[in-house]
């Protein structure tokens, strides 16, 4: 009996493939690193295969939230969150300015510009990707930066004893598995998170040279040349994925199969634009909605997302702090809106 319930198939709803139950693994909707975790259960399940899983964390889910607009946005009104108690828990991420442009930098390295908190300078330097898939994701290939960690710097912009803390604490919270390096302040042995610099080290002294470069621009009040790569298509894709699983935690999991989550599962796993250009979607991407008066719904420092029947059409409309207004429709089968309860005509967010 229980090898025969290991074997019994479900049906996946990101791949409308029958797997084996095993192959089964919760997911979140919504992403935890976008808040999902402070979501209630509607916005998690567990009729997603593994592969699917990890497929839609790294590709999709990943794609929306390194990339430049995803990163923008998780530093977005984050000042209105500070703990004037604990700086401790003052630690909002870096913002990210770019790829740097230095004759300096190693051909083999990218080194990536962040500003830390209270106008804090962070260098990271990382092995250059290996596949032009992953220049559009702020800080490169994730799976890369596991195996083989850079090496980072932060100069600290004030001595003030809470912007110092915070500061610091950001730096360690956003560079985990890399070498830190703090630039201007010694840093006692107790701090082990920390490494104060060595500028007799042959590479430390290289990397150094290109972040003094940087610190002497500022002084003099010239610019620094560095890239961001934008994708104008950002948040397409996910868009589809959340839309797909609405319809299945609402309408069932055979809504997969039906002709409208099919439309939305092929869009969702098509990762060839001009392809995906051609699928019949009905909805925004992050840059499509500008200026819309749905933006009115924005909340400081988080996500709105509203779940509401709109002129006979099913939708899902999100709302970043920053006000960008995103939206997918997930159906207009007035047959599967009608098994719903009158609440989705007024929204639920």
């Amino acid at each position: 009996m229980k090898n025969a319930a290991k074997s019994k198939a479900k049906l996946c709803i990101y791949c409308a493939q029958n797997r084996p139950s095993s192959d089964f693994s919760d997911e979140h909707i919504w992403p935890q690193a976008l808040g999902g975790d402070h979501l209630p259960p509607f916005w998690r399940t567990n009729e997603v295969c593994a592969q699917c899983n990890s497929m839609s964390g790294v590709f999709v889910d990943g794609a929306f939230i390194r990339g430049w607009a995803g990163s923008a946005e998780r530093t977005h009104d984050t000042d209105q969150y500070l703990s004037l108690e604990d700086p401790t828990k003052s630690a909002p991420p870096p913002h990210y300015l770019g790829q740097l442009n230095h004759s300096a930098i190693r051909s083999d390295e990218i080194v990536d510009w962040w500003a830390g908190p209270c106008g804090a300078t962070i260098l990271h330097f990382r092995p250059k990707e290996t596949e032009a898939l992953w220049s559009s994701y702020v800080g490169g290939d994730p799976r890369q930066n596991r195996t083989k960690p850079g090496r980072a710097y932060i100069a600290l912009a004030s001595d003030n004893e809470y912007w110092l803390v915070s500061a610091l604490a950001s730096f360690k919270n956003h560079f985990k598995r890399d070498a830190r390096y703090v630039v201007n302040l010694t840093a006692p042995p107790e701090w082990s998170a920390f490494r104060n610099v060595d500028r007799n080290d042959a590479d430390q002294a290289a990397d150094l040279l290109i972040f003094d470069s940087i610190t002497e621009a500022a002084k003099a009040k010239k610019s620094m040349p560095a890239r961001q790569e934008i994708r104008t298509d950002a948040g397409h894709r996910f868009l589809c994925k959340l839309g797909l699983a609405i319809g299945c935690q609402l309408l069932g999991t055979k809504f997969t199969l039906h002709p409208d989550g099919e439309v939305l599962r092929r869009a969702f796993r098509e990762a060839d634009l001009q392809k995906r250009q051609q699928i019949p979607i009905r909805g925004s991407g992050y840059f499509d909605g500008r200026g819309s008066p749905i933006g009115i719904l924005g909340w400081p420092g988080a996500w709105v997302l509203l779940v509401q029947i709109i002129r006979g059409t099913l939708a899902l409309v999100i709302v970043s702090p920053s006000k960008m207004p995103m939206a997918i429709s997930i159906t207009a089968d007035a047959i599967l809106i009608g098994q719903l309860p009158s609440e989705f005509n007024e929204g639920l967010v």
